[in-house]
């Protein structure tokens, strides 16, 4: 099932998997991100997949960015703060974008350019990382 986004909406790319949700991507076995065409979550998918490791740290969601209403929103700099802090996982300097299903709605995206690209298939397997960064 093909999604189309409201290009006026921004969409987060960090989002949580559920119902709803869109996913995105998947870890593939090099530890990388290999984006998908989004797919719709469903209840059915959250049941395969319950008893296994973290949803977010085997695939990729995104849904409506709600700004304020997150934590990882900056209010003083109106922007999201966690597109700069994955932009330090950048281990692959690279040339050219990879494909990507929601670019043109991504909030690190619109906010800090491809920069913000480049590290984004490294959110999964550094998610531990990240999150002790934050704390």
């Amino acid at each position: 099932m093909e999604v189309s986004f409201n290009s006026s909406k921004k969409m987060c790319p960090s989002y949580i998997g559920k119902v709803g949700a869109q996913l995105f991507g998947v870890m593939n076995k090099d530890g990388n991100v290999q984006f998908i065409t989004p797919l719709t979550v469903t209840e059915d998918f959250l049941e395969l997949n319950k008893d296994q490791n973290s949803l977010e740290q085997r695939f990729r969601f995104t849904g409506k960015c709600v700004e304020k209403g997150c934590a990882q929103w900056n209010n003083e700099e109106s922007k999201c703060s966690l597109s700069q802090k994955v932009q330090n996982f950048n281990t692959n300097q690279q040339a050219e974008l990879f494909f990507c299903p929601i670019r043109s709605q991504c909030r690190w995206f619109f906010q800090d350019g491809k920069e913000a690209c480049f590290s984004c298939n490294e959110i999964t397997r550094n998610m531990e990382e990240l999150l002790l960064n934050l704390e």
